[in-house]
């Protein structure tokens, strides 16, 4: 099991591409400075009309597959 954390700041407006499908991934870049690609679904429970704002963590398994996507504060 792999660990990421990463902040987000992500107005209402801008991730509404994202929110509708017609833009499917999120990239952000973790405190070890990875770069990863998300699936934008996994961010749409956490949208708010200030948009995606906060610490999230990203479990994934070993060979990558996604597990969780949690928002820490």
């Amino acid at each position: 099991m792999n660990k990421y954390y990463f902040s987000i700041n992500l107005s209402y407006e801008r991730f509404l591409p994202f929110y509708q499908g017609v833009v499917d991934t999120v990239q952000v870049v973790d405190d070890a400075n990875r770069r990863i690609d998300l699936p934008a679904k996994h961010f749409r429970q956490y949208l708010t009309r200030d948009g995606i704002v906060g610490r999230f963590e990203l479990i994934t398994q070993t060979d990558g597959k996604f597990i969780a996507l949690n928002r820490i504060f």
